[in-house]
């Protein structure tokens, strides 16, 4: 079992006032201070989340651009040579206390690893060519790096990227969570409770449940006031083409809850399509459709 306090943290910004004078189409304010053709990824942070809808197909996904520098004063063509880098992931999840699994090679691949750049065509797009429902579930990331350039160099600060690559469908996202768990066994756990989870895509029609402040796939609830979670216990909800909740799995795998999650009879647990999507879900488990009940009304907040 799982429980803490909520944390808020607020970050303070800056202004920073820039002054300079127009240069041309390629500089705009900013002034040249380098003829070095540097050639380097589009996001100077080195990440990047990219989201994609759930298919059994092959696509081919746009990942980042490979450019010049904006500072660099191109004469000349620049071929660029990328290559797939797993360690940075394990590098970034080091760093920032992340979790990102590694996609596998065996499961894509780069539709293109050379790219030349001229004056004329500074930036070029890099694709990935994957078949969506191979990382469907859990978190996953890639790591790409600009390994070599003929005719300038490798940017020594957005030269490597780590991609993170997620999957959704239509129930997908972010969502306000406003439940009441029925526990008469244990009076601590009876009442209601209000957090904010995710419901991540599974599959073409299933979403499992997860909670960002738990730090992995959990049904919250209170226990005496305090959320917290039990770690067996996870729904994962699958929809029919009405949008009718038709099941509901145990995403944790625990045999002892596995089977055992029921939709609630006479509940109309569904998806509410429209400007701000809801899914209320009523279940329980152990095989006790009077005990053990969970009641969810989750109201999407946005992309997760």
């Amino acid at each position: 079992m799982k429980s803490g306090k909520l944390k808020i943290l607020l970050l303070a910004a800056g202004a920073m006032i820039l002054n300079s004078c127009k240069q041309d189409k390629v500089f705009g304010d900013i002034t040249p201070n380098t003829d070095r053709p540097i050639i380097e990824f589009s996001e100077p942070s080195g990440f990047k989340s990219v989201a994609m809808d759930y298919s059994t197909s092959y696509i081919d996904l746009d990942i980042t651009d490979i450019r010049f520098m904006i500072r660099s004063y191109v004469t000349k063509n620049a071929t660029a040579k990328i290559i797939i880098n797993p360690g940075l992931v394990y590098d970034y999840n080091d760093k920032n206390q992340t979790n990102y699994a590694v996609v596998p090679a065996s499961l894509y691949g780069l539709v293109n690893d050379q790219f030349t750049l001229s004056a004329t065509e500074r930036s070029k797009t890099v694709r990935i060519h994957i078949r969506p429902s191979d990382v469907a579930s859990g978190q996953n990331a890639i790591g790409i790096s600009i390994a070599q350039v003929d005719g300038g160099e490798v940017s020594r600060i957005a030269g490597t990227l780590v991609v993170a690559i997620s999957v959704k469908n239509k129930y997908d996202g972010s969502y306000h969570l406003k439940g009441f768990y029925t526990r008469t066994d244990n009076p601590p756990y009876n009442g209601p409770f209000e957090t904010d989870v995710q419901m991540v895509t599974t599959g073409p029609n299933s979403v499992a449940m997860y909670w960002p402040f738990g730090g992995d796939y959990y049904q919250p609830f209170s226990n005496a006031g305090n959320l917290t979670a039990f770690s067996n216990v996870a729904p994962e909800v699958f929809f029919n083409g009405a949008d009718q909740v038709t099941s509901i799995n145990n995403y944790t795998g625990d045999p002892a809850t596995g089977p055992f999650m029921t939709p609630s009879p006479g509940a109309n647990s569904r998806f509410v399509p429209g400007a701000t999507p809801v899914i209320y879900l009523k279940y329980y488990y152990n095989t006790n459709p009077a005990n053990r009940i969970f009641a969810d009304t989750l109201t999407y907040t946005g992309p997760r």
